[in-house]
């Protein structure tokens, strides 16, 4: 499931996901991303920090403290400048926060629950 509204990495994201015959869901409201998650809670939940549609640090505490959605493991992307933002996403319980080159780069990775190594780095946070 993917709180992204990005065209492109909506479409990236997608396209990569069915190569691995992932499935992707993109809920395209707060309210059915809520519902959705809530009604079934995916294995991963991608974030696209940068949204003022899904207010991304709000959704990740929300996620992080509700009873039924606190194992899904999240991963936040950003622009590779915003240490901020990068830190303030793993204080509201990002689980992995991604600089954009990153997380187009290693996408298939992060589907299949691989890990790159420098993933996190890149992003200015460990």
């Amino acid at each position: 499931m993917a709180a992204v509204e990005d065209l492109l990495f909506r479409s990236k994201i997608g396209e990569t996901a069915a190569q691995l015959g992932v499935e992707a869901s993109f809920p395209r409201s707060p309210k059915k991303l809520e519902d959705a998650l809530k009604a079934s809670p995916p294995d991963l939940l991608i974030v696209d920090l940068n949204s003022s549609r899904f207010e991304p640090l709000n959704l990740l505490q929300s996620v992080k403290s509700e009873k039924a959605t606190k194992a899904v493991k999240t991963v936040g992307f950003l622009s590779h400048v915003q240490k901020d933002l990068a830190v303030a996403a793993k204080e509201a319980g990002c689980d992995r926060v991604m600089a954009r080159s990153a997380f187009t780069r290693d996408l298939p990775k992060v589907l299949s629950g691989g890990r790159a190594s420098d993933t996190v780095d890149e992003a200015g946070v460990g």
